[in-house]
């Protein structure tokens, strides 16, 4: 059997995983994905790959039988290597009028990397927001230079650091190994838990779908997200025909390069929650949607009276998206955190640095991305479960247990971790699409699965932030 052959066996059998105790799936579901083309090498420790094809092909065959529930046919789903390995990190490659958009500005981000502590552990630290730059510059009394990090960060033991970070509500993590991830009790309690965590929270009526023209035609997703996981997670749904409405502060936007990507297929409007009459606007969405899907630091919207029970309240039927960096609850479950940190804490990181210090994956996003996949992936359960039984579902991601589930699927043979790297686009060559936005033509990573009979595609370019009314479109 070529090497090809068994890459497919193995991710059909993480599809397979990841969609046990679903009553539609079955031994014949994952063999309605197809895979093609080149498959890229990374200089990683992990199966990057495999985890990208799998996390795509779940929610590309809960889409897949939305369609056989509403027409009565079956489609196949065509992911190519190539393609998939790239939508890790898509943003990397997408061009705005022919130039490489940059990353976060190094005038306003962080120096993160990993610090070593006094006691010898390697710590990381996130600001990449000035507000969140300034709370750790102001906690360590350091510049914003490596070399000043590295020296503040030295005088401290890494619990203390974690904690004192934590306190003040930044984001900050010391590297684990996996063994020491899973005695840690916010580790423990992860690891009990599914990948993806579908709960049903109210009961409503069941709501069947309808035979349109793509598979989610008139299926409404409120995006109340922000920065990659939580609007990749409505991105992902907006491919097959969903209308996406994406609500941001207009105090706290997201940064340029991800607002470009994230924003692919939405409308998108302000709200300001700190306003009564905006709250209240909010509401009124949230009535008129299908799903919702929200990654704030846990409980911010919950105290604005927009949690899932309080949605579940205001829409009966409604699927809650959460999209947390360690979970919800358990002892850990007020605390915010970024991309990286799932990796540092979870094991990853230690994994890619061997015996050395640390390392985040070589695409340097891993969970964003596969979070928002994955959190896709439970929309269509819950809503396949909504059709069948009725009532309001919550849907719960993590970039901690995404990250758990990528070292669930093995090691990479034979690679050395720590080896010198190269550059991860150095061997990757995806097809880009081009579109014209309000940013010009833009040059973006199309949606990895294709569909036999409705091809997937986002009707809409990416718009900048504010450019709608916060309404519904007519039906």
């Amino acid at each position: 059997m070529s090497a090809t052959h068994t890459l497919a066996d193995e991710t059909r059998q993480a599809v397979d995983a990841l969609l046990d105790g679903q009553h539609w799936a079955n031994a014949q579901s994952s063999q309605r994905l197809h895979f093609h083309g080149h498959v890229p090498a990374f200089d990683s420790a992990h199966k990057l790959t495999v985890s990208a094809a799998s996390a795509i092909g779940a929610y590309a065959l809960g889409v897949e039988q939305w369609w056989h529930m509403a027409h009565g046919q079956h489609q196949s789903v065509a992911l190519d290597w190539m393609q998939a390995a790239c939508s890790l990190n898509p943003g990397h490659f997408q061009k705005q009028s022919g130039y490489v958009l940059p990353a976060l500005s190094l005038l306003t981000e962080l120096k993160a990397d990993f610090y070593r502590t006094q006691d010898a552990r390697w710590f990381f630290p996130i600001g990449s927001y000035p507000h969140l730059r300034d709370g750790v510059l102001d906690l360590l009394q350091c510049a914003n230079t490596a070399e000043a990090l590295a020296n503040a960060i030295g005088k401290w033991e890494a619990h203390a650091l974690e904690e004192a970070f934590a306190e003040r509500k930044l984001p900050g993590i010391y590297a684990r190994s996996a063994q020491e991830w899973l005695d840690h009790p916010q580790g423990r309690l992860l690891a009990g838990k599914p990948v993806i965590e579908v709960e049903k929270i109210g009961d409503s009526e069941a709501e069947a779908p309808r035979a349109c023209t793509r598979p989610l035609d008139g299926i409404r997703v409120l995006d109340l997200g922000h920065v990659i996981a939580g609007p990749i997670v409505a991105r992902s749904l907006a491919e097959h025909g969903a209308d996406v409405l994406r609500v941001t502060s207009p105090t706290i936007q997201d940064p340029f390069r991800q607002t470009v990507d994230t924003n692919i297929g939405k409308r998108s409007a302000f709200l300001d929650f700190d306003r009564p009459v905006d709250l209240a606007r909010a509401r009124e969405l949230i009535s008129g949607a299908d799903v919702v899907v929200q990654s704030w630091r846990p409980g911010s919207l919950k105290a604005r009276g927009l949690g899932a029970e309080d949605a579940a309240a205001i829409r009966p039927g409604v699927i809650y998206v959460t999209v947390t960096a360690f979970g919800d609850d358990g002892p850990w479950g007020a605390r915010g955190g970024f991309e990286q940190l799932g990796q540092a804490v979870s094991g990853v990181a230690v994994n890619e640095g061997g015996n050395g210090k640390p390392s985040v994956v070589p695409t340097y996003l891993l969970n964003d991305y596969l979070t928002g996949y994955l959190g896709a992936a439970g929309v269509m359960m819950a809503l396949i479960r909504r059709a069948a039984e009725g009532g309001s579902y919550h849907v719960r991601i993590s970039l901690a247990r995404t990250s758990m589930w990528v070292q669930s699927l093995g090691l990479e043979p034979g690679y050395t971790p720590g080896q010198p790297r190269r550059h991860f686009a150095d061997n990757l060559a995806p097809m880009l699409e081009t579109r014209d936005s309000a940013y010009g033509p833009l040059e973006q990573l199309p949606p990895v699965a294709q569909f036999s009979h409705t091809p997937a595609s986002w009707r809409l370019p990416p718009a900048p932030n504010g450019a709608h009314f916060p309404q519904w479109l007519k039906p």
